[in-house]
């Protein structure tokens, strides 16, 4: 009895100090990514805006679902910045404010444009504006409330708080850094999948075997980040460390692997700069790997993660459609290969 006792005793001290201990060591892996943790992906909301509406959302305390609100008034109101059109009752903008509105509550939120005027079609600006206007009208104690002030619908606040729920649920997280993007081989993914093979989902994001290592659900979260984007060899600052509106095959390839954190000289030339694909034809080790192979040509390059492609050269249907990376099974290879190009297979040390 008194065994069971002393057990019981240790226990009753060691299990509250290895929670503390966890705790810390999560605190720590997170400040080193950057600190917030917030949405990395989300099927059907546009990579780009993620930060933004996260940010916002942040900025005027809307609650954790508050970035969710705000992309489902985007969508619902401009569908994502794409009609900037004046509305019939004169709404302006990428929000659809209106002009009122607008002048009361206006902010200068685009980092590119410091001390610029508000501008209502500037993303930055819109939804900064939007997200204080929110938590004026009441959010997020009272979201009916604030989304009625927003829009005098009933129908338009059960839509949106509908699509918010949605976009809540179904998105995957990631550990910001102070810019608001995810860090390299910070980002976690958010649907999984059993096994060792991950799967693309209907809205072609992909899921991430639940038994691969970090570094590998790091890469399939960095792929879903970019699966909206268009294909272009621009090369830009930044663009592997922020997601750009296009990227060509070696591009893209660069982008999985340095959020993954796997990059290399071959992968950033200089101030988050993509090389191209002849440079990842000496990428890390030789030959294919056990969860990720870089295949590279003097013309093509593109990368196998955990059983599924990213690729810019389309072999079977794609969501979403439109050029760019995009997730491809892994049934592509034959015919990527045997595509007349002189492939070279590649792969990190150890993955």
């Amino acid at each position: 009895m008194r065994r069971v006792f002393v057990l019981a005793l240790a226990l009753t001290i060691l299990l509250p100090l290895v929670a503390v201990l966890l705790a810390f060591a999560a605190a720590g892996s997170q400040a080193q990514c950057g600190g917030a943790v917030g949405p990395g992906s989300a099927p059907g909301v546009p990579a780009t805006l993620l930060a933004i509406y996260d940010q916002a959302a942040g900025s005027y305390q809307l609650g954790p679902s508050g970035w969710a609100y705000l992309a489902a008034i985007n969508e619902i109101e401009t569908g994502f910045g794409h009609n900037l059109s004046v509305s019939t009752a004169g709404a302006i903008g990428w929000m659809q404010i209106m002009p009122a509105t607008w002048t009361q509550y206006r902010v200068s939120a685009d980092p590119a444009n410091p001390g610029a005027p508000p501008d209502p079609d500037d993303p930055w600006d819109a939804i900064f504006t939007a997200a204080r206007y929110l938590e004026a009208s009441g959010a997020p104690g009272n979201w009916p409330t604030a989304l009625y002030a927003y829009n005098h619908a009933g129908w338009y606040v059960a839509q949106t708080q509908q699509l918010a729920q949605h976009y809540a649920q179904t998105a995957g997280s990631a550990i910001l850094s102070t810019s608001g993007v995810p860090g390299p081989g910070c980002v976690t993914p958010g649907p999984t999948t059993p096994g060792t093979t991950a799967r693309i989902l209907p809205d072609g994001l992909a899921t991430v075997p639940q038994g691969a290592p970090a570094q590998v659900q790091a890469a399939i979260a960095a792929g879903n980040r970019i699966i909206d984007t268009s294909y272009s060899q621009e090369r830009q600052p930044n663009m592997l460390s922020t997601v750009m509106g296009s990227y060509d095959c070696s591009g893209s390839t660069d982008f999985v692997l340095y959020n993954a954190g796997l990059n290399t000289p071959q992968v950033d030339v200089g101030n988050g700069i993509a090389g191209d694909s002849t440079l990842l034809e000496t990428y890390s080790s030789p030959g294919a790997g056990q969860w990720i192979t870089v295949y590279a040509s003097a013309n093509h390059a593109f990368i196998e993660v955990a059983g599924i492609v990213l690729d810019t050269a389309h072999w079977t249907p794609t969501t979403p459609a439109g050029s760019g990376p995009r997730w491809q099974p892994a049934s592509i290879l034959p015919s990527q290969l045997a595509d007349g190009n002189a492939w070279t297979e590649r792969h990190p040390t150890g993955l």
